[in-house]
């Protein structure tokens, strides 16, 4: 039939319509280094479709016993994870957005013509899927404006939930129900500054709508740059995002930066971002704009669980980015959130259960943190916070830096 998904095949990095890029396909990326254990992802698409937002409706059938299948949809946004003993049947159905992106690495914008879902699990014979889909026009969107720690990360193959990068804003939809498609705009090393000015927030503002819903996270960039500190343009930005989405008739919704899992050589925490929450919290109240608390949440996580423990909830080796089971107990902290402030809409999902990594998640991958492979600012910054010593000095810098351009006065 027309509406069905199809499997969709791997060959030497060839996607549909010749484009090799994981942002407009599943977000599985077979050019990053393999990793040496994991799950096999099998994923299924559709043909070319407009832009739009879609239903999709999914049959899943176990052939035999499965301990963990993973569900994603379109560029690897997290939906669920669930066991299935063999013949047992079940049945989904998720609302996908498809809209242009700029990628990383790259410059122009790509539409995503294709519609997504992938199931990962350890013998993918395991599982027959018939799944077909339709258009839902008048469902509402999510959007996320953001850095690396909201964007949709790409994932390695095979994919392993504790080695793979990954962010709140690709597991916020499976902590939601309701009708609605989550639109991830935000990318790696972006600023509020660069949000606009390469054409992200271009993107968000063509296809959002009376009715929709956009949150907005930054600061861990803007905090390298002096003239984006948290009194300089920062709050300005975030006031004019706040401006432009309600004229569009959409909700703006700030949300305070995601806390990194960085110490002092006294082992007491270092909040590196308490000054960009607070002015998240001021320019919120100034302007009337629901706002989500992340940082301090993420922040008492962390320092409840301690550096080494908190570790197994970050991408080995890197102290900002999580990995999937990071992204998971933030994700589901801004679902509940969210659905309390639009009850009317939202509603927070419970059936995940506990998702925990094991202890000394680290040690038992034996992985370190992964090189960027291009050099310009974006990618710079995000290689920036894979060395804990650096960043604080740039940082440190970049303060002291604002306040000589500002009189010296913070």
């Amino acid at each position: 039939m027309q509406n069905e998904f199809r499997l969709f095949i791997r060959a030497a990095g060839v996607y549909p319509d010749g484009l090799a890029i994981p942002e407009v396909s599943d977000g599985f990326d077979e050019t990053l280094p393999p990793l040496p254990f994991g799950l096999i992802p099998v994923s299924f698409c559709t043909r070319q479709v407009p832009a739009g937002i879609y239903k999709a409706s999914l049959y899943l059938e176990a052939l035999e016993d499965i301990g963990q299948l993973y569900l994603f949809t379109g560029r690897k946004q997290l939906r669920e994870v669930i066991s299935m003993k063999c013949g047992q049947c079940l049945e989904r159905v998720y609302y996908l957005s498809a809209a242009e992106v700029i990628p990383r690495f790259y410059e122009e914008s790509y539409p995503v013509q294709h519609l997504f879902f992938t199931f990962c699990t350890r013998h993918p014979g395991a599982v027959r899927v018939k799944a077909k889909w339709e258009a839902a026009g008048k469902t509402r969107r999510i959007f996320l404006c953001g850095d690396s720690t909201v964007t949709d990360h790409a994932s390695e193959l095979p994919y392993h939930p504790g080695a793979c990068y990954a962010a709140w804003g690709q597991t916020l939809p499976a902590f939601l129900k309701g009708e609605f498609a989550v639109e991830n705009q935000a990318h790696c090393g972006l600023t509020t500054e660069a949000f606009r000015k390469e054409g992200h927030f271009d993107i968000v503002m063509r296809h959002i709508r009376e009715g929709d819903i956009c949150l907005m996270q930054f600061g861990h960039n803007d905090q390298k740059l002096p003239h984006l500190l948290a009194d300089r343009e920062y709050p300005d930005n975030l006031r004019r995002f706040i401006r432009e989405i309600r004229e569009a008739g959409a909700c703006p919704v700030l949300v305070t930066p995601l806390g990194r899992n960085i110490w002092d050589e006294d082992r007491k925490y270092l909040d590196l971002l308490e000054d960009y929450a607070q002015a998240v919290c001021e320019v919120a109240e100034a302007e009337q704009v629901p706002w989500i608390d992340l940082h301090a949440f993420s922040v008492e996580f962390i320092c409840r669980n301690g550096q080494e423990r908190s570790c197994c909830y970050f991408h080995p080796g890197d102290y900002t980015h999580t990995n999937e089971y990071g992204a998971c107990v933030f994700g589901s902290y801004v679902a509940k959130r969210l659905a309390g402030l639009f009850p009317e809409t939202l509603k927070t999902r419970e059936e995940m259960g506990d998702f925990v990594p094991p202890d000394g998640l680290w040690d038992k991958l034996g992985l370190h943190g992964r090189k960027s492979r291009a050099e310009n600012q974006r990618e710079q910054f995000d290689n920036m916070e894979k060395s804990t010593a650096e960043l604080v000095r740039v940082i440190r810098e970049a303060k002291e830096e604002g306040m000589a351009g500002n009189g010296g006065v913070t």
